[in-house]
Formats: structure tokens, C-alpha cells, sequence
């Protein structure tokens, strides 16, 4: 086994795997058993509704693997209040039956207890039960740590066994009072600050809150590969898969994408989701463009034969970036 383990963004073709992983622990674990009693198909259960979270994760999130998929860690960008998955309520309830009522009671519980302080949420962490399976742990848990601290927000685990809550609490995470989950199990809440390795050790950045500017990019850089037009971005606050893909594509290649303010103002003024829309924007890999006034002349020739105003900034971007326009009408 070589000294190291490759870990890797995960994309939307290492959604069946993150699943298997989860599901398989989470169906053996006693609120698993108290979610799904019946043991029969508790397993299927628990993985359609994994799916769903994972889903989202890789729209309001980032989810990370061990490049042989041996352990999975998925988290969730909860800059702001983030929306449920979309049709969540009626996936929810075809997936969990007569389950569904432990299933919202179980969100419940966990919502009253999760910080309201702008954090990334680590929502499933599994590794498999294969040799080294420690160090995997560490080195999944360590590399995912480091790319969250990058935003310079705390970050926010539940542990459900002491094993867990050690594993965490040695990577930097603190315990704050437990609390119980309605089948008795005690969960620690445990919450890490950016740089920060071991308990009582802070680092000095402080975090930014949503109503501060959003951090800015040195584009020279960070290269911006793709321009999202107001059909792009309107598509992406509705849930849009093929968007939330490319976004994340870009992000694991290193590279920016491009959000110019006319789309964001027009992608708002025609209704699209507010939250959906600042989480758009807090995204780590996303570039706010305003248009060079030195090119006024160059917008108005585009704008006169595209007829719309937003539509001609997406262009100008893309011209100057060199780089390709996302649409929803190409």
C-alpha cells in the first residue's frame, strides 16, 4: 500500500458508491433499527433516502472518496438556511412508507441542535471495513477538514459512537453536550474551527457571516472555465442536476466559474430562489464578473443583436475569459 491516499472530489457517478458505503453501517446501527424496524428492508429504505441527501450534497455541498471508494465523507455548505432536496416530502414519503413519521422526527431532532452560525456540515462520513481502515478515517478526514477550512468557516460533525466522537476530537473537533437521538443513541455535536487541530487550539481567521462581501478570487490564479448565463442560474436555484455537475467539475479541476451580476439580477427579478441564489453565489469556486466600463461599446454591439441586455454580459465575460457560456438555450 503506498504512503499515500488519494482523495478525490466526488461526482455524481460516485453517488451509487457513497450510498453503499453509508447504508451499510447506518442500517446496522440501532437508530438505523429504530428508523426501519423492519429488518427486511431497512437497508433499501435507508439508501433511498442516503440518495437523496448525497443529491444535494453535490449541489449545496462537496462530498470527497478514497480513490479505491473504501470511505466517503459528504458535506453540506450550510452558509445560510439551506432548502430541502427538491420534491423532498414526497421522496421522502415514497422511499419510507410507513416509516415516514420517524424519518421527519429524526430531521426534528437534529435541526434544534445544529448551530445557526454559518458552517460546512458533515453529514455522512463512512469507511469501509477493509484493512487500514483507521488510516483511511484519518486521511479522508484530514483532507476534507482542510478543503472546508478553506471557505474560513467552522465546520460541524454529529458523532454517534465514542469511536467516532475520538476520531473527531483528534482531527480538532471540540464535544459540546450531548443530546439523544429517539432511539436513545447519545450524539455528540462536535464543532472545529478553521486550522484548528487539537481542542482549546483556534485559529486567528475569523469567519465570514452571509451579510458580509463575499470573498474575492485572484483571478490571475484561479482561471474562470465556464460563464453561467440567467438561464443557467435560474436552472441551478430549481434543483438543475446538469448545472450542479458542471459547477462541480469546475471546482475539482481548480478553475472558477462565472457569475455575471446583470444574470444574477435578472435570474432574481424573474422570481428564482433567494437562498438558492446566495448559496449560489457563496459557492467557493464561483467569480461575481461586473462589466469593464471601457467596454460599453463592445456590450451595446452584442446587446443590439442579442436584444438582452443580461444575455450580452454573459457574452462579453465569456469573450474575455476565453471560455465557454452554460445555458439553458444555447
Amino acid at each position: 500500500m503506498s504512503n499515500t491516499l488519494p482523495v478525490c472530489r466526488a461526482r455524481w457517478g460516485d453517488i451509487p458508491e457513497i450510498v453503499d458505503l453509508v447504508a451499510g453501517p447506518f442500517a446496522e446501527s440501532a437508530v438505523g433499527a429504530w428508523l426501519v424496524p423492519e429488518g427486511r428492508r431497512r437497508r433499501d429504505v435507508l439508501a433511498a433516502v442516503i440518495r437523496v441527501w448525497a443529491e444535494h450534497a453535490l449541489l449545496f455541498g462537496e462530498a470527497y472518496i478514497l480513490k479505491d471508494h473504501s470511505a466517503a465523507a459528504v458535506w453540506l455548505h450550510r452558509y445560510g438556511p439551506v432548502p430541502p432536496p427538491n420534491g423532498y416530502g414526497e421522496r421522502l414519503a415514497v422511499a419510507c412508507g410507513d416509516y415516514l413519521d420517524r424519518f421527519l422526527h429524526l430531521d426534528d431532532v437534529l435541526r434544534a441542535h445544529r448551530p445557526v452560525d454559518p458552517h460546512n456540515h458533515l453529514a455522512f462520513f463512512s469507511v469501509a471495513p477493509v484493512p487500514h481502515r483507521n488510516r483511511r478515517a484519518a486521511t479522508l478526514l484530514a483532507t476534507s477538514n482542510a478543503r472546508m477550512g478553506q471557505g474560513l468557516l467552522p465546520t460541524y460533525a454529529e458523532a454517534t459512537t465514542t469511536a467516532e466522537r475520538d476520531l473527531y476530537a483528534r482531527h480538532g473537533y471540540v464535544p459540546h453536550e450531548p443530546f439523544n437521538l429517539p432511539d436513545g443513541t447519545i450524539t455528540y455535536p462536535m464543532w472545529r474551527y478553521p486550522g484548528q487541530r487539537r481542542p482549546g487550539h483556534h485559529a486567528s481567521a475569523r469567519t465570514r457571516r452571509p451579510d458580509q462581501p463575499a470573498r474575492t478570487h485572484p483571478l490571475n490564479d484561479l482561471s474562470i472555465r465556464v460563464i453561467l448565463d440567467t438561464s443557467a442560474i435560474v436552472a441551478f436555484a430549481k434543483g438543475s442536476m446538469v448545472v450542479g455537475e458542471a459547477i462541480a467539475a469546475v471546482a475539482d479541476e481548480g478553475g472558477l466559474f462565472g457569475l455575471p451580476v446583470m444574470c444574477l439580477a435578472e435570474a432574481s427579478r424573474s422570481g428564482a430562489d433567494p437562498i438558492r441564489l446566495d448559496l449560489l453565489v457563496n459557492h467557493p469556486a464561483a467569480a461575481v464578473l461586473t462589466v469593464d466600463p471601457l467596454k460599453w461599446r463592445a456590450l451595446t454591439a452584442i446587446c443590439r443583436r442579442t436584444g438582452q441586455l443580461d444575455t450580452a454580459t454573459a457574452l462579453l465575460a465569456a469573450t474575455d475569459h476565453d471560455c465557454a457560456v452554460l445555458s439553458e438555450h444555447p
